[in-house]
């Protein structure tokens, strides 16, 4: 038996474990019997058991942003502001026009946290990292995870030799980190440019423009083609 939060599938007795993180009253009529009896997940069980990327975001979510300070005391390697401009029809049928400046944090959590009392504690594994970022309309944070050697990897202008021990999170920033969320299967050349609708991202397409193998974004496509955002 699975169960589904947020399109993503996770085995039934985790996503038991991060329901009950999620929310304070039990969300499905099928856990009420067992609901006061479901232990919430740690971060340190989170990162350790969740290696698919989308599991941990979805995992980490559930966590919260002040259970997770209050868990591994994070630590902010970067932060970068925006300053941005977007517009949009009000109720009454008017463009309305915003100015606003939208901030981004990269945070650091130390290997150390996670990795005590594990039997590969021989081995301290890499720092892990999230990027906090605020919806533009309702002001509410969001932190999402990410994976930082891809990050670096999809901004790198150069061929650079690095050692397995590299801790890539040193080599980005906040805006990288963000740009990164977003995937396309536009080609870079070809887009034209990029809307944003909460979750929902459009990418209008260039004439000419093909589909290919799925990407993510650079910084410098997120600094140069996000228009309009609501």
């Amino acid at each position: 038996m699975k169960i589904i939060i947020n399109n993503i599938e996770f085995a039934y007795d985790e996503g038991c474990r991060l329901l009950k993180l999620k929310y304070d009253e039990c969300p499905m009529k099928d856990l009420e019997d067992i609901w006061n009896d479901i232990i919430p997940m740690t971060f340190k069980e989170i990162a350790l058991k969740f290696r698919n990327l989308e599991q941990r975001r979805v995992a980490m979510n559930c966590l919260g942003l002040q259970r997770l300070v209050s868990e591994v005391k994070p630590k902010l390697v970067d932060k970068k502001t925006l300053k941005k401009q977007t517009t949009w029809v009000s109720q009454s049928g008017e463009l309305v026009t915003k100015k606003f400046n939208d901030t981004y944090e990269l945070y650091k959590v130390d290997g150390k946290v996670w990795s005590k009392g594990t039997e590969d504690n021989w081995r301290t594994p890499q720092p892990v990292y999230y990027v906090k970022c605020k919806d533009t309309s309702t002001d509410r944070e969001y932190m999402i995870w990410i994976d930082a050697r891809s990050v670096y990897e999809t901004n790198r202008k150069k061929q650079e030799w690095l050692s397995s021990d590299t801790d890539y999170g040193t080599k980005i920033n906040a805006i990288q980190a963000i740009a990164w969320t977003i995937q396309t299967d536009v080609p870079e050349p070809y887009i034209s440019k990029i809307v944003r609708q909460g979750d929902c991202i459009l990418i209008k397409k260039k004439k000419g423009a093909t589909s290919d193998s799925t990407r993510h974004l650079t910084e410098k496509e997120y600094k140069t083609l996000l228009e309009l955002e609501s």
